[in-house]
């Protein structure tokens, strides 16, 4: 079985690096988000109406999933 990898995106829970991590949900079942790329996935954050100074305080991990 073949894997690709995707990227997903977290964040401290309430802004503080002792908590773990909440991740970007889908609207539609409340899955993680996935991304083709890092890049892709900063575009998306900006469109949401972060700032470039704040993606600075997002975790983008790399992840494998089933093709």
């Amino acid at each position: 079985m073949q894997s690709v990898l995707k990227i997903k995106v977290g964040r401290h829970i309430n802004g503080i690096t002792l908590n773990g991590y909440e991740y970007l949900l889908t609207e539609e079942d409340g899955d993680i988000m996935l991304f083709d790329s890092e890049e892709q996935a900063k575009q998306f954050l900006l469109k949401q109406g972060e700032t470039e100074a704040g993606l600075g305080w997002y975790k983008f991990e790399s992840v494998e999933v089933a093709a």
